[in-house]
């Protein structure tokens, strides 16, 4: 499959759309024509990644983290970021990246997480809304099942597990064809009365134009009526951080063994305050941030739970948040995150035996680099 092709899949895999506002993501690297036949599977884009990428002779580096953040004026292997575009260049390697839009999106990184955890999921911390249209076409009766089908096939009617939920009526559209009109049925000069029926739908934002300009192709008229709404209804199973609760409550030290053993991390730190008998306290509600927590202090602080885990937080957001009687459980942003390399995989792998794809997937081993304590 070339580049070009798979881009679009990898956009919506990991629904490119859902992305952050200030994220740097998709396509970063690549010539658009190449055959991938070899994806890496990457956290970031280190020099380590860049020579095994080389040493297995893969087409493309799919990483969590963007190689291209900030803006690059030029590429003269000036700097660190420059000299691994360089050498992906040289070496006929592309790169893609999914970062904030695969950390919130639905079975994203977010409920990765809170599935290792065996959290009964209760809710989204910041949750992320995509703006949603009515799509309303007028087709004549012998052209409805053709229309309508394109619709579906480009994710008209398409909400969470179900697909084509259209809504059909039938109707008499009138017309009078003037000078140099050519009708697809009807006489010019006359009205013209005509059996059709009204399709609707609701489009995402993501989906409208392709929907849109597929009916038209579609549609038998010269002229083809139809109506776009949007939507005020607030849809949101996507978002920044996941809260939920344990099955059964767990003291405070029993938790942070089980932090410990199944998101397989070696050091790990917390921090309460002085109000909470640690030895008496009950872990039930747990909360989520993979990455950064900065940006969400105010909420974590407001937020209905015994205990936070995130990837990473200053400290002076972090005394805010203990403030409000939570304990705080910093594991560091890469480990945090480091299970992206695997189930970006498994998603990759799902999607290609469904579509009888053949690329190989390949998951790093030396993308993600941990921070070592000394303690004396």
């Amino acid at each position: 499959m070339i580049l070009k092709e798979l881009t679009v899949n990898l956009d919506e895999i990991f629904k490119k759309n859902l992305a952050l506002g200030w994220d740097k993501i998709g396509l970063q690297v690549g010539n658009l024509d190449r055959n991938i036949k070899k994806i890496l599977i990457v956290l970031d884009i280190n020099n380590s990644v860049v020579k095994e990428a080389i040493d297995l002779s893969a087409d493309l580096i799919l990483s969590h983290h963007p190689l291209i953040f900030d803006p690059v004026d030029a590429v003269v292997s000036a700097d660190s970021v420059q000299k691994k575009i360089l050498n992906l260049v040289e070496n006929k390697i592309a790169a893609y990246a999914a970062h904030t839009n695969y950390d919130i999106m639905p079975g994203g990184l977010n409920d990765f997480v809170v599935k290792i955890l065996d959290l009964a999921p209760s809710g989204i911390i910041e949750p992320q809304y995509e703006q949603w249209y009515k799509f309303v076409v007028f087709v004549p009766k012998e052209s409805e099942k053709k229309v309508r089908d394109v619709i579906c096939q480009h994710s008209g009617g398409q909400w969470k597990n179900y697909s084509c939920c259209t809504f059909n009526i039938d109707g008499r559209g009138t017309f009078l064809p003037l000078k140099g009109a050519k009708p697809y049925i009807g006489k010019p000069g006359k009205i013209n009365y005509v059996d059709e029926v009204k399709i609707e739908c609701i489009v995402s934002e993501n989906a409208l134009e392709e929907v849109v300009s597929s009916a038209i192709a579609a549609h038998p008229y010269e002229e083809v009526a139809y109506d776009i709404y949007k939507i005020e209804n607030k849809f949101s199973d996507a978002g920044v951080g996941r809260y939920g609760e344990l099955k059964e409550d767990k003291c405070f030290t029993e938790f942070l063994e089980i932090i410990k053993n199944k998101m397989n991390i070696k050091n790990f730190r917390w921090l309460s305050d002085g109000s909470i008998d640690l030895e008496k306290k009950k872990i039930s509600k747990v909360a989520v941030v993979n990455g950064s927590a900065n940006s969400l202090t105010d909420k974590l602080a407001a937020l209905d739970c015994d205990l936070l885990i995130l990837g990473e937080i200053s400290y002076h957001n972090a005394l805010s948040i203990i403030e409000s009687g939570k304990i705080l459980v910093e594991i560091g942003h890469g480990c945090s995150e480091k299970w992206a390399v695997c189930d970006m995989g498994d998603k990759l792998k799902e999607f290609f035996q469904l579509q009888k794809i053949k690329i190989e997937i390949i998951k790093s081993k030396l993308s993600h680099i941990a921070w070592r304590y000394y303690i004396e």
